[in-house]
């Protein structure tokens, strides 16, 4: 009895406070959100003037349109969130129209100056603007470095000769009425380079003046002149500005901002998306911190989003790791399904007898494998960004490399009516040690290119040898009489996205990136790429590396007795992709095996403890239980199975997937979409491991 009431009052204490904290975190969040909402309506009905000039593709003006650009959208968008109406008006200066005759309220965007502009309020800044220099290739050899006297042409407005000044005084200013003047000015040699943002560097470059046609730009950005842009307003239109402000936080973090960047704007968008998740993480700081007055347990969450505020701005000096990743698994994505499609396009081949349907079959295939090349450019592009891309150093015939890729390309040539030979030197040796892979491609690469650009006469790749100690010094050279390489794009042919001209890239396709990604491989050897070329008489391509001498031997083919044939095979087949599962079990019948499925790891496991299997296709990526945990417990068990030979079949295509694969106690490793060549020969390849009771 004397138990009770003490009971009944140690519960009574924490249910009290539990209330009336509760009560808090209800009471506070709401009288502020009232707050904010009776802010964010006061001007619902009401409509403001706002300006606006020629500057694209921020914003611009015009008879038939009226106002456009990046700017206009989010200002119209802010205001539509607030239920205000915008009256756009165009004022060829702002400040006259803003600080004197008050012919506007509002101005979208203007230079972020507190202090500076008396009569005028000045928003939080919502942008922010890089700026650059621009000069003709060739006319300033030493560089934008050395720019004392330098004559620059710079838009006729006080803040942007100032933001000059003040980290290059000792320039001289040509003063022009817009942007698009200072460049025609430079252009037309009236100043030595011109002062752009790059946001209007992309509008100008692609809408060039007369002046600049056929003039080769160089440009350097100044990543130390970024400027915070605000919306600018008359002090008695200070209110509505800051609701419009606070709209375009929201429009920052559910990405709406971000739409109208990648609308507007090609390159400089990633700015704004920079910006974008930082606000992103900024206002949900600030809805911790207010939770922590309330209550202190909610310390541990601020101080968790402080430290996620802090990773998201250490993730911009990572972006290249993170888009690596980000491009590794859409890549991993893209060759699921493109398994099936390549798959499924080669069993109706075997079916389909009609010549038409057989063509357009075959245009589904070279389309496929045409994306999949571009993929992987991409990938390996992002790679060496990253510094990730790792060379393997087996030994391989280099012979036998090169006589396997004249092989790939013959049938091409010979359909285009062009010859293509290799001429390989006597003196090199059987077998060396390199990354063999990464010569492939890069030779496969140039040969590409050389057919695809040859109509008359032909494509030779030359091999010579210098053995000097352990190390063999290779040098190739392949030529052609294709169209050739004009002299003045012979200097840029190796950067990323370039070509010799844009009707290239629509009569030949391809992306730009396959000559650069070569000849960083090449320099990743230890070697370098270098180009000679006539106009319209051809090109040779040189490319030397330094390999390693090897003693191995060419592995002869193994005998009959300790290798299997695909007829007459028992297969379990895993794989949790219902299309691919019904494409690999198509292929693998026509090879004449007998297959079991599986939908994941846990089921293979179980069915190689019911029965025996002379190999196991395995998908690496799957739900309840991955590939590599599956293949450890199959080699854990004491079943008919723990030796039997295991092959990843898997969309993944990194090093650390094959690592992966080969640490679990798999036995190969086939990376999706495989062919069924490639499928026939690795079970060739197989051998047959007997069972410890065996």
């Amino acid at each position: 009895m004397q138990t009770e009431p003490t009971r009944k009052s140690r519960r009574f204490v924490p249910v009290w406070v539990l209330l009336c904290t509760v009560a808090m975190l209800i009471a506070v969040p709401g009288v502020w959100s009232w707050a904010q909402f009776r802010r964010a309506n006061q001007f619902r009905g009401e409509t403001f003037r706002i300006g606006v000039d020629h500057n694209p593709p921020n914003h611009d003006w015009s008879e038939q349109e009226g106002a456009t650009g990046f700017d206009v959208d989010v200002l119209n968008d802010a205001a539509r969130r607030a239920g205000v109406t915008l009256d756009w008006v165009f004022c060829p200066r702002w400040s006259s129209a803003v600080q004197l005759d008050g012919s506007i309220d509002l101005w979208p965007v203007g230079y972020y100056r507190p202090g500076e502009l008396p009569g005028v309020h000045q928003t939080r800044p919502w942008n922010e603007i890089q700026h650059a220099w621009i000069w003709e290739r060739g006319r300033m050899p030493v560089g934008p470095e050395r720019l004392d006297r330098k004559r620059v042409a710079v838009v006729d407005r006080r803040v942007t000769q100032a933001l000059v000044l003040q980290s290059f005084p000792n320039m001289d200013f040509l003063l022009t009425p817009s942007r698009l003047e200072s460049l025609n000015a430079m252009c037309a040699g009236r100043a030595d380079l011109a002062f752009l943002n790059t946001r209007v560097l992309e509008e100008v470059l692609l809408n060039r003046p007369a002046n600049c046609r056929t003039t080769m730009f160089q440009v350097q950005s100044l990543p130390d002149l970024i400027s915070p842009m605000s919306i600018f307003s008359r002090m008695e239109s200070a209110g509505v500005a800051e609701v419009l402000r606070d709209r375009i936080d929201e429009m920052l973090v559910d990405g709406t901002v971000v739409g109208f960047a990648e609308k507007w704007f090609s390159l400089s968008g990633s700015e704004v998306r920079q910006a974008s998740r930082l606000k992103e993480r900024t206002l949900g700081l600030k809805w911790l911190a207010a939770l922590c007055v309330v209550m202190a347990l909610a310390i541990g969450l601020l101080v968790w989003l402080i430290r996620n505020l802090r990773l998201a701005r250490a993730g911009a000096d990572r972006s290249r790791q993170l888009q690596a990743e980000f491009l590794a698994n859409v890549s991993h994505e893209i060759r699921t399904p493109m398994n099936g499609v390549l798959g499924t396009a080669d069993l109706m081949l075997d079916t389909v007898a009609d010549p038409e349907i057989r063509e357009q079959i075959e245009t589904i295939r070279e389309s496929a494998y045409g994306q999949l090349e571009l993929l992987n450019q991409i990938l390996d592009q992002s790679k060496i960004d990253s510094g990730v891309l790792l060379l393997e150093m087996t030994p391989f015939s280099l012979r036998r490399l090169v006589e396997q890729v004249e092989k790939t390309f013959l049938p091409v040539a010979r359909r285009k009516g062009i010859w293509l030979r290799s001429d390989i030197t006597p003196d090199l040796p059987e077998m060396v040690q390199g990354d063999g892979l990464r010569i492939r491609q890069v030779l496969t690469n140039l040969v590409n290119n050389a057919v695809k650009f040859t109509a008359d006469g032909g494509v030779e790749i030359a091999v010579r040898a210098e053995l000097s100690g352990g190390t063999v010094a290779v040098s190739f050279v392949v030529s052609d009489t294709g169209i050739g390489i004009p002299n003045n794009v012979l200097g840029t042919i190796f950067e990323k996205f370039r070509q010799v001209d844009a009707s290239t890239t629509r009569r030949y396709g391809g992306t730009g990136l396959g000559l650069s990604i070569s000849r960083q491989l090449v320099r990743l050897m230890g070697g370098d790429l270098t180009v000679e070329s006539e106009l319209g008489k051809g090109s040779q391509f040189r490319f030397s590396v330094s390999l390693a001498a090897s003693r191995a031997a060419v592995k002869p083919k193994a005998p009959l007795e300790k290798t299997v044939t695909p007829t007459g095979l028992t297969i379990l087949l895993v794989e949790d992709n219902l299309v691919n599962q019904r494409v690999a079990q198509a292929l693998l019948q026509r090879l004449g095996a007998t297959v079991v499925l599986a939908g994941n790891g846990l089921e293979a496991v179980a069915k190689c403890r019911e029965r025996k299997f002379d190999a196991v296709l395995m998908d690496c990526h799957m739900p309840e239980m991955d590939g590599y945990a599956a293949t450890i417990e199959i080699r854990k068990s004491a079943g008919p199975n723990c030796r039997v030979p295991i092959v990843a079949l898997t969309a993944g295509v990194s090093g650390e997937e094959r690592r992966k694969a080969l640490q679990s106690g798999m036995d190969g490793f086939l990376a999706k979409p495989v062919s069924r060549e490639e499928l026939a020969l690795t079970l060739v390849a197989l051998p047959r491991r007997a069972s410890p009771a065996a």
